[in-house]
């Protein structure tokens, strides 16, 4: 088989794999369930932009070969991938079955199998086990993960295609607001645009809140009414070729008060601050401590009340936090969020997020919609 991404992406997990679990790993199957249960490590591995491939599986070996196991229905998907990967076609669920045991029959005596255990569900799992049962189970879920968060220049790429799709819908949303507006009406308006612009549609539940709604993270859109005075938040993001982008932005809707004047200079200078701490090197957990010290050197102390980031790819949560929890170091072409914000109850907040990839000497910002506090 030649050289391409796919092999070279099953190359670098079990590199991984075999130096974090201390032993050989003869293959890795993956195995989808019904959506939502969808293995995205399916598609970083074979690169396929269309399809769902439920109930479709994936055995890749240590020299990079690669099969995929599809039905009928994805069959025309899956051999857009021809040229990296071995297509075989299965009738049903008995027939797949039937087909693995055959085809990784070696597999059942003795062999070590890698599985993704954070996306493979107890139901598949335990079928594999009556196919293997002399197989030893052997979890790189946490290899998967760490290849995944460093990026090759074709995931950067649709990457940041996706960041500009999200980031010119912006001037076209603030266009869009008026007196009276509900969140839905926004929220679907920003959906709509990110796919006149190209995306295949949102990477993830688009948030619009105002007021103090503003003050939920992770609020979900009602039918609250846009007023003079009000916080506006919009977190949102566009999926281009499965990869996702992730921005935010706050707005005044109407003349900013000296409070939220004063919150929102806070926010914007710990969102800089952020990025200009990112780099080759440094320890996830350490850019945390530098956004979550300045803002907590202000009156707002105790009020930016998640991490400072998260990796993203396929997912938009992507596999790991720029936080203390996650105590890994960051490496050139990672791509991740940089997203402080102060919440007050009662009032609203602010949040300013940004996707970055990370180069040899510096943070490359990705989403390019403007920073600056706007009064709409």
């Amino acid at each position: 088989m030649p050289a391409n991404f796919t092999e070279q992406r099953i190359k670098k997990i079990f590199k991984i794999a075999e130096s974090n679990v201390k032993e050989k790993i003869d293959l890795i199957l993956l195995k989808n369930g019904t959506e939502p249960h969808l293995d995205l490590s399916f598609f970083y591995i074979t690169g396929l932009e269309a399809g769902l491939f439920e109930g479709c599986a994936l055995a890749s070996y240590p020299d990079g070969e690669t099969r995929v196991y599809t039905s009928k229905l994805e069959e025309q998907s899956a051999l857009k991938g021809k040229d990296r990967f071995q297509v075989i076609t299965f009738k049903d669920r008995d027939h797949l079955a039937k087909m693995l045991k055959k085809d990784l029959a070696r597999s059942s005596n003795g062999f070590s199998i890698g599985i993704n255990s954070n996306e493979l569900t107890h139901k598949n799992f335990e079928d594999l086990k009556k196919l293997y049962p002399k197989a030893k189970f052997v979890d790189v879920s946490s290899a998967i993960v760490m290849a995944r968060m460093v990026k090759d220049d074709q995931e950067i790429a649709a990457i940041k295609q996706a960041a500009q799709i999200a980031s010119k819908a912006f001037p076209k949303l603030l266009d869009f607001l008026k007196d009276g507006i509900t969140e839905y009406k926004v929220s679907a308006f920003l959906n709509a645009t990110m796919q006149d612009l190209g995306a295949q549609g949102p990477s993830f539940d688009t948030i619009v809140a105002f007021g103090e709604n503003s003050a939920e993270p992770h609020y979900s859109p009602r039918d609250v009414k846009l007023r003079k005075g009000y916080f506006a938040l919009f977190d949102y993001g566009a999926k281009f070729r499965r990869y996702c982008s992730d921005i935010t932005r706050t707005v005044v809707y109407g003349k900013a008060s000296k409070q939220q004047r004063e919150i929102y200079q806070i926010v914007r200078e710990a969102n800089q601050l952020g990025i200009d701490a990112s780099r080759v090197g440094v320890k996830a957990g350490e850019i945390h401590q530098k956004v979550s010290r300045f803002i907590d050197t202000t009156k707002y102390k105790g009020r930016f009340i998640h991490s400072t980031g998260h990796t993203v790819g396929l997912a938009v949560h992507d596999g790991a936090v720029i936080h203390p929890a996650f105590k890994g170091t960051i490496e050139e072409n990672m791509v991740f969020t940089i997203e402080p914000g102060i919440y007050i109850p009662g009032l609203g907040g602010v949040r300013i997020e940004d996707d970055i990839v990370i180069r040899k000497n510096k943070a490359e910002v990705l989403t390019t919609a403007p920073k600056e506090l706007i009064e709409v």
